[in-house]
């Protein structure tokens, strides 16, 4: 039978440090490894950080890969970037300011751009 200690290990070896124990949750482990006898109460403070640090290791591990993840699959939607669509949306702004220049000034007539 695996020991507190072996299982937790494992845990985060198998991601659940992608949730990232926190601080009071690492804490109530290893009093729980004291208790059982598993673990020293001297080294119970250098366990609760070796827990905590490698659950943020594990962390950004795992926004680093779905970070990746979201970059390709945007790109394989040749979806575009944000800059483009500004840059689009700047040459729509000039388009449209010519084609009013360009316009009589007939009072008449409502402007082309629906937010004026």
């Amino acid at each position: 039978m695996a020991t507190i200690r072996e299982m937790l290990e494992q845990g985060v070896l198998m991601g659940l440090g992608a949730i990232a124990l926190s601080r009071e949750t690492a804490q109530y482990l290893v009093d729980e490894m004291i208790k059982r006898g598993q673990a020293q109460r001297e080294e119970a403070s250098e366990l609760v950080e070796k827990l905590v640090k490698r659950g943020e290791r594990e962390r950004d591990a795992l926004r680093r890969l779905i970070r990746t993840e979201v970059e390709e699959a945007l790109k394989a939607l040749n979806l575009p970037t944000r800059s483009e669509l500004r840059a689009i949306e700047r040459r729509l702004d000039a388009l449209l300011q010519r084609l009013e220049s360009e316009r009589a000034p007939n009072p008449q007539q409502p402007p082309l751009n629906s937010d004026s």
